[in-house]
Order: structure tokens, then sequence, then C-alpha cells
């Protein structure tokens, strides 16, 4: 059983009559890239904040390493890139050197480290010069700052060019591997979340709707049958009446089938027998975004 490094027990975070986290109960365990899912406004950045203490919950609680969190020394174990806020007229590396001051790291090696490993090395203009790309990067350094065991970054691919994101992801990928470092990662890029996230958690007007790790996602999606047809209401209705077949999402003129590609025959012969036009049947591995649509209930992200 993996150790449970961070767990939130029904945190809840109200803002008037607004509740912008409703009971969410989540687990982090030793080891995990986690991928926080959810559109804009779905609660992610606001539970980040909680666990930082950035924002005080209305309810629930907060644990890390088994403890509840009433103490800033509790929180010392994580570093986080919530937004790349440093000081505009410091260059990158007299940046992390302040940061390596008020965090009490004393080893003059650690700030050329990061420097090198998010791409920043020589790079001597200020902060304010930066494009989106670089401050990314530099969130990221101060993210890892001194190897806490937690990392939590909140869109760390924001405003990255393709190559940016590759090489973000190998940094993840990298220390995660090497010194065991846990993260925690939002990221509207969901197909890039895919590639370096070890479990999930999806979330949706403040709730947390599931938790999956990767493999488990996976077997699940992969099981899809789409299928094509000139009419998706008649052919739900056959599928339904003639085959048993009630678990369907219909999409346009697709319908997307969970657990029946061994019934791709059977499914074929009825359609065609009901008149209908068959235009398109194949297994299909759903993506990452695709599962998150129809788990919301298929609105866009």
């Amino acid at each position: 059983m993996p150790k449970t490094v961070l767990k939130t027990h029904s945190l809840t975070k109200t803002y008037g009559s607004f509740t912008a986290l409703d009971s969410v109960s989540l687990t982090l365990h030793q080891g995990d890239i986690y991928g926080l899912i959810g559109r804009n406004g779905a609660g992610k950045t606001t539970f980040f904040k909680c666990v930082m203490g950035l924002a005080k919950p209305s309810g629930g609680t907060i644990e890390i390493g088994g403890k509840k969190i009433s103490l800033s020394s509790a929180r010392r174990q994580i570093g986080f890139l919530i937004n790349s806020a440093f000081f505009p007229y410091l260059s990158a590396r007299q940046n992390l050197e302040y940061l390596c001051r008020v965090k009490g790291i004393k080893s003059k090696d650690e700030v050329e480290r990061l420097l090198d490993l998010v791409g920043l090395s020589g790079v001597k203009k200020p902060f304010k010069a930066f494009s989106m790309g670089m401050k990314q990067r530099l969130g990221l350094a101060g993210a890892l700052l001194g190897d806490p065991p937690i990392v939590i970054l909140d869109e760390p691919v924001n405003g990255l060019d393709p190559q940016g994101i590759a090489d973000i992801r190998a940094i993840i990928k990298r220390e995660n591997e090497q010194n065991g470092t846990t993260f925690m990662i939002s990221s509207h890029i969901l197909g890039e979340l895919d590639l370096v996230a070890t479990r999930f958690g999806f979330i949706e007007q403040g709730r947390l709707l599931q938790e999956i790790s990767h493999e488990d996602l996976h077997q699940h999606t992969k099981k899809s049958l789409v299928v094509g047809v000139d009419d998706a209401e008649k052919a739900l209705e056959v599928l339904k009446k003639r085959l048993k077949i009630n678990n369907v999402t219909v999409r346009g003129k697709q319908l997307m089938l969970d657990n029946q590609i061994g019934k791709s025959s059977d499914i074929a012969r009825a359609l065609v027998g009901a008149g209908l036009e068959l235009q398109h049947l194949a297994p299909q591995e759903t993506t990452l975004e695709e599962y998150f649509i129809r788990l919301i209930g298929g609105e866009d992200v």
C-alpha cells in the first residue's frame, strides 16, 4: 500500500453564497504524479491555495504526512508554482538566491543546478523582461528549490512552446524518478498531462468526481466502440431494445459504447437490419480529454 503524503477530508471553501470547494476528499500518494483536471473555475487553484495556506478553508481538514496541518511547518515540505510572482527588477539568479535565503537553503550549488535544469542559466535580464514561458520556467525552479518531497504546479506549461512543454515534462519525470518527488499538477493541455501523470482526479463545480490511476483509466477507455450512423437516435433505440445495450453516449451521429468490442458483429447486423446506414464501426481508445468531457456530462472543457 503506497504511503499517503497528502490527504484532505471534506475540504470546503465558500465565498459568500458561492461554494468553490464542496467536500473534497482527495488522496496523494508518495511518488504520484497526480493530474488534477477541471475546467476554469472548477476549484483547482482554490484547492491548491487551501493546501498551501494561501486561503483559509471553510470546513474539512488537510493532512500532510498523516498530520493535520495547523502549523506552517508542515507546509514547508511542499514546493509550489501557483503564479510566477518574482521581484520584477531582479534576474532569475537573484530571485532564486533571495528564495534560498528565505528558505534557509545554504547550498551554493542549488541555484546553479536549478537554472541549468530549467534552461535559464546565463540569462541576465530582469524578470519583468521575461516571456511567459521564461516566467514559468523560473516558477518551476522556485518550486523545486531545496528538493521538497511534494511539489504543486498550477498550469506549469502555460505560455510554453512545444519544445518548452516537452522540456518541462522531462524535468518532472526526472525529478520524480531520480529524487522520488511527488507532484500534483493542473493543466488545460490534457493530452500533455496524460503523458506524465500516474493518477488523475477530476473536479467539477468544486466537487471531486473521481480519482483513478493512469493504468485503470486506459484499461477502461480502450474498450470503447465507436459507431457512426445516419440516425443516432434510431440507432440508440435499436441498441437498447434489441441488444439490451444501455451504456451508450451519443455525440452527433456517433455513438460511443463501453465494453462492447466483442459484440461488434451483432451490433452491425442489428443496425443494418433496422434499415440504418452504418458509416463507421471501430474500437477506439478514448483520450483523456474525451473521458473528462463524458464524465462531466458532455460539455466542452
